[in-house]
């Protein structure tokens, strides 16, 4: 029998910087591995051999995904035996001796070629610091638009009338249900900018739920509240809670899955644009709580089209960032030794249980 996947971003790039929650999913984790080293592209393939490993025997897992490059992965959680393996320089380890472990792997690289490098890989990086630099301060700007638009349409909101849809949505999936237990809350990112444009894993996230929901409306709507409140709600009757962060805004949430209704609501609005396709899948449908009458055309439209443009600048620069990242990678890469590095990956695919 074989375990399943479920793809995450490992991090996203928003209005306000670079976004992860590894260090939430750390604290799940009952063991950590920490990979240490110069940055790999590499280290996807250990990465992946671990996956697949627990794969074959039987056990569930999630990957999480480098949004600059779509085949690079950060980490790997296996979730029945709470084992996170992780390359990221955004965390350490906490508690040494005590279920944290560095994996350290500079030994497997040949020195002389990396003092050979070193200077060159310096010099880009240096440069690509400022390409990654000017593209968060591109999503910042784009992120202040997207909330004058969303000041445009709140004037035009029949709260009342979206109360009332969520109301009716309690009741009909949550109802009396009442579990006896301390509800688990966990976060996860399912999108980000990336080089190719606005990407998410919602199909991936989605896949083995009964019940997808997609809600249909505009910035400023009360999305993002509207399932902040069906989460809380659900929360009470002691169903575990996962949130799905958006991908530019650090403060907004772009969904909510309850494993145990085997439910999910998303934003399905743009650049996320979903529609029902299978049975299950249905629309939470905020237009008819929208008078249109009220809404400035001619300002949103302004304000949707520097948005766009700012969303396109700061993904060139994130395009840009990621190829010279990537040669960096590439770089460092020819320096590693091969028995050292098959030696790391054959203890590390050991360690799966």
């Amino acid at each position: 029998m074989s375990g399943t996947i479920t793809h995450y971003m490992g991090k996203s790039y928003t209005g306000q910087g670079v976004k992860n929650f590894y260090k939430e999913i750390i604290q799940e984790a009952q063991k950590v591995y920490f990979f240490k080293g110069p940055t790999s592209r590499r280290l996807t393939e250990v990465l992946k051999e671990i996956g697949y490993t627990a794969a074959r025997r039987g056990r569930n897992m999630e990957w999480f995904y480098d949004p600059l490059h779509e085949e690079v992965i950060e980490g790997v959680y296996i979730t029945e035996t709470k084992t996170l393996y992780l390359q990221t320089d955004a965390v350490d380890p906490s508690f040494y001796g005590a279920g944290h472990e560095w994996v350290p792997y500079y030994n497997a690289y040949d020195e002389k070629k990396l003092q050979e490098i070193g200077p060159l890989i310096r010099e880009k990086q240096i440069i690509n610091d400022i390409w990654l630099i000017k593209g968060l301060q591109s999503l910042a700007r784009a992120k202040k638009i997207h909330d004058d638009w969303e000041k445009l349409i709140e004037p035009a909101m029949n709260w009342e009338g979206i109360n009332t849809l969520l109301e009716q949505l309690k009741k009909k999936n949550i109802g009396n249900i009442s579990l006896q237990k301390n509800p688990k809350v966990t976060h996860r990112l399912m999108g980000s900018l990336t080089p190719l444009g606005a990407k998410d894993t919602l199909d991936s996230i989605s896949k083995n739920l009964k019940t997808r929901l997609f809600i249909k409306g505009l910035p400023g709507s009360g999305k993002s509240s509207f399932m902040r409140k069906f989460a809380e709600e659900a929360k009470i009757h002691g169903l575990d809670i996962r949130f799905i962060w958006c991908g530019l805004d650090a403060n907004s949430i772009d969904g909510v899955v309850l494993p145990e209704l085997q439910l999910c609501i998303s934003d399905a609005t743009s650049p996320h644009v979903y529609e029902p396709e299978r049975e299950g899948d249905a629309i939470l449908d905020f237009f008819p709580h929208i008078d249109e009458t009220l809404l400035d055309e001619e300002k949103i439209l302004e304000l949707r089209t520097s948005y766009s443009e700012e969303m396109s600048v700061a993904q060139d620069y994130l395009c840009t960032h990621a190829e010279e990242l990537k040669t960096i990678k590439t770089l460092y890469d020819s320096a590693i030794s091969g028995d050292k590095w098959r030696e790391l990956q054959d203890k590390m695919v050991a360690t799966v249980s």
